[in-house]
């Protein structure tokens, strides 16, 4: 047999019982890879308190690259139940108004509350016999559902769906074959028909006549038809008539494939109005009228195969007895074209690994790209994988979409309400004692920003917590970084919620991609490889039982699980589990049969005070239907114990592939010494899966955390005028010793006689407050008094010794370190200045020595 015989053999030999094929050579069965494992994503609870896990509620990522569409919810195959593919979308709008999305899936047809876009939930499930091709379509208030599986057509009744309802209230089997690859309705008319299936053309069904039972009215069986679109003219010379227009071919499409145009008003006597053709025909799938019904634009789904761009077919079809192909346009992209809708002037199509594009084309025969959303991070290759479909037809504007391997997706297209910067760089380095850094909040209207929203989230070690930014006006905000012992390496991003109801943040695809940084005044690098070259890591260590994938340092030859190429800029090589051949098939050496180790070098870190150890890391276990396998990464200290630093398990969301760089502090996890060394651990030891990993661009940096040798004492924040002069100023004597204990602090300018209190805090801040401004802030430990209050001398001054072996400062949260920082502030009455009846000094920031 050929090699196109040989394929379509073994693809019907591996589907599963009851996966029934669409048409004959069908590939989409070929390309099949596992769903994608992780947390749904809300937009809508990305500014939860505590961050983006609000507690116990996981919150996926936004892995994904766009061009004037946002994402604003994702809901994973999981969310659904555990089907293994996504297939088509479609939506229904309520009589109250609210939005519903429409999702087939392998297992049934799930339905989905759209109107909070930025919250989508998940109503209820119709299921359905098992199948990758289902879907649906409506009428009035059902659902009309029909796949290749068989059962025919399934009624859903969506009258009671605002209450969470949908009932399945009719079956209808009649009109021959139970199997239909889709289904088109022609809202007008109040007909169905059923396309493809079994070899079939046209089934049509009068759901006037009855939407819970219909009839079946008649057929047309002359060509097979993959897909159509049916339209009623109310004028001009096609007036009183109902056209449908198909995708259709000879055996099962693809012979002789191309665009029929059938007048089906007689359902008892289709007439076919015209053939046409188009250049590079070989599988005519779907395609949809410009609004003013003078183009048909036809998507193919097998011309592209390789070496054709992804490629729309423009059909002018004003002469429904003589249409003709017009041109043809694209966006230069080699993914596959597979399902397109018009809205206006604008094309809306789903184009598998390339995600969503959509074209303007008011200029009708050159169309051009304006927006996308790529929902396949991996490559926009042709391969059946990605978007399956879109529906653009919400009134809200809301876009749905629905993917092979990740679900169901609900996007906006057009111009964010905030923008979120940085006055600045985003800080890699902030200070142990805490600091604040300002930040810009752009409405794209006035009245855009939700005031109190705007936030800064810190993942310390995977503990979330976020802290309210503070309003400087104008569009103007500080975000204060908390206090942190020197060394520490965190994560964060900032965001502010809309009015409209959804969160944005900076970076925009957090808490996919995150800003990193470390506690430190400063940092040294003690060691980087780019593993360019051979440095001493072994591969390989006693009780390792996979039997391929074996960790080796190459350039990676890139499958859909293993990179093409490593992290370095510029460079070529890194670690991988198993060099596969060029254009290898997705499994042809990865992790099969046990574990894998890559050992690192011994690093000497004995004299580094608060090290930290930064590298990049692929891992996929996600390339076929079982997930079940785990990403190890362990630390040791002089030859000890493993210590766990990570572990990448089955829904983790950096768990599909890509490069991410993980910073971890060492003295976290094990003691500095001469020899400090990491593994890496890839397995596939449950069910067999698609396993591969990649570890690339190690670097190992030590914080510089200050100390006695500089100044330990320095004013900050402002003082305000007071009832007897410019203000109070504070200031330190002595040292800042622990073991001396001779610190004191001392303030004047103050209100002679007047009340007053020191006290101090783990953080800077400046907020107005009474008279003056309050520079002091709890941080992560909290405010502290010095008791008790005391009186201003008959000269405005006032001195207080410090003394750190009794309370507050010798326990608890107010605990003075070595290392630490803190700031101190003096509060006083003063009733003769007529405002609040109280001020406070300038801050003192006071970093303490051994």
């Amino acid at each position: 047999m050929n090699v196109s015989q040989f394929l379509t053999t073994l693809a019907i030999a591996c589907v599963p019982t009851g996966l029934l094929l669409a048409h004959d050579d069908d590939p989409k069965i070929l390309d099949r890879q596992a769903p994608y494992q992780g947390a749904a994503f809300r937009r809508g609870q990305l500014n939860m308190p505590g961050g983006p896990t609000g507690g116990s509620l996981a919150l996926g990522g936004n892995p994904f690259s766009a061009s004037g569409v946002t994402l604003l919810s994702w809901l994973p195959l999981g969310e659904f139940g555990s089907p293994g593919t996504g297939a088509d979308c479609w939506g229904y709008t309520s009589s109250s108004g609210r939005e519903y999305g429409l999702f087939c899936h392998r297992d049934g047809t799930s339905i989905i509350d759209v109107t909070n876009p930025f919250n989508a939930q998940v109503v209820t499930t119709i299921s359905g016999p098992e199948s990758l091709w289902r879907d649906v379509k409506i009428y009035q208030n059902r659902a009309y559902i029909v796949s290749e599986g068989g059962s025919g057509i399934q009624v859903v009744n969506l009258n009671n769906i605002d209450n969470g309802q949908a009932n399945l209230v009719g079956t209808i089997t009649s009109g021959g074959s139970t199997s239909t690859h889709n289904v088109a309705i022609n809202e007008e008319s109040g007909y169905l028909y059923r396309t493809g299936g079994s070899g079939n053309g046209l089934r049509v069904y009068d759901l006037a006549a009855n939407p819970t039972n219909p009839p079946f009215v008649g057929s047309w069986s002359t060509r097979y038809v993959h897909d159509a679109q049916v339209v009623s003219y109310t004028s001009g010379p096609y007036a009183g008539k109902e056209i449908a227009f198909c995708c259709s071919g000879f055996n099962n499409g693809g012979t002789a494939t191309g665009l029929d145009v059938l007048d089906v008003t007689n359902k008892n006597n289709i007439q076919v109005l015209a053939n046409v053709f188009y250049s590079n025909g070989a599988y005519s799938h779907q395609g949809w009228l410009s609004e003013d019904r003078q183009y048909f634009f036809l998507g193919d789904e097998l011309d592209e195969n390789g070496s054709l761009p992804t490629t729309t077919y423009i059909m002018d079809v004003s002469n429904l007895n003589s249409p003709f192909q017009a041109g043809s346009f694209t966006n230069g992209n080699q993914a596959v074209g597979h399902n397109l809708y018009t809205v206006g002037d604008l094309i809306y199509e789903a184009n598998y690994r390339s995600g969503l594009r959509i074209f303007n084309a008011s200029n009708p025969l050159n169309p051009q790209e304006v927006a996308w959303f790529d929902t396949y991070p991996e490559d926009d290759n042709d391969g059946f994988n990605g978007l399956w479909s879109v529906y653009p037809y919400f009134e809200s504007g809301t876009i749905i979409g629905s993917d092979l391997e990740r679900g169901f997706f609900v996007l906006y297209l057009g111009d964010i309400p905030l923008t979120l910067s940085f006055q600045g760089t985003p800080p890699t380095l902030v200070d142990p004692a805490g600091e604040g850094v300002d930040v810009s909040i752009v409405e794209a209207s006035p009245g855009d920003y939700l005031i109190g929203s705007a936030m800064l989230h810190v993942d310390v070690g995977g503990n979330w917590t976020s802290y309210q930014m503070t309003d400087l006006g104008g569009g103007n905000f500080r975000a204060d970084f908390p206090s942190l012992p020197c060394g520490t390496s965190f994560q964060y991003y900032i965001s502010a919620d809309s009015t409209s109801g959804g969160t944005w943040a900076e970076p925009q695809q957090a808490p996919s991609s995150l800003f990193s940084a470390v506690a430190s005044l400063g940092t040294t690098n003690l060691a980087s490889d780019n593993l360019e070259a051979a440095s001493g890591w072994t591969s390989g260590v006693g009780g390792d039982s996979a039997s391929t994938g074996i960790w080796e340092r190459v350039n990676p030859n890139g499958t859909d699980a293993q990179p093409e190429n490593d992290h370095s800029q510029p460079g070529t090589q890194c670690w991988v589990t198993g060099q596969g051949s060029v254009g290898g098939s997705i499994g042809e050496n990865d992790v099969d049969n046990g574990s894998t180790t890559l050992l690192s070098p011994a690093y000497d870190l004995s004299s580094a005070s608060s090290p930290s150890i930064s590298y990049w890391r692929w891992f996929t276990n996600d390339g076929n239907g079982s997930v079940d396998d785990d990403f190890v990464v362990e630390i040791r200290s002089n030859g000890g114990a493993w210590v766990e630093v990570e572990r990448l398990g089955p829904g983790h969301p950096e768990a599909s592939g890509g490069w991410f760089q993980k910073s971890i502090a060492v003295t976290n996890y094990v003691a500095t010494s001469a020899s400090v060394q990491l593994r890496f651990i890839a397995s596939d030891t449950g069910s067999g899966s698609i396993v591969e990993a990649a570890i690339d661009d190690l670097s190992i940096d030590d914080a510089d955390c200050g100390g006695c040798s500089g100044q330990t004492m320095t004013n900050y924040c402002s003082t305000s005028p007071n009832s007897v002069g410019s203000g109070a100023l504070i200031s330190g004597t002595g040292t800042t010793s622990l073991s001396a204990n001779d610190f004191n602090l001392y303030v004047f300018g103050a209100v002679p006689g007047a009340f007053g209190l020191y006290y101090y805090g783990g953080a800077q801040t400046a907020t107005l407050f009474g008279d003056g401004i309050r520079c002091v802030a709890a941080g992560s430990t909290g405010i502290y008094r010095l008791n008790p209050p005391q009186t201003v001398s008959v000269f405005g001054d006032l001195p207080r010794s410090v003394d750190y072996t009794a309370p507050p400062m010798n326990s608890g949260g107010g605990m003075i370190s070595e290392g630490e920082t803190w700031f101190f502030q003096f509060w006083y009455r003063d009733t003769a200045a007529g405002g609040s009846g109280f001020n406070l000094s300038d801050g003192l920031e006071v970093i303490f020595c051994p």
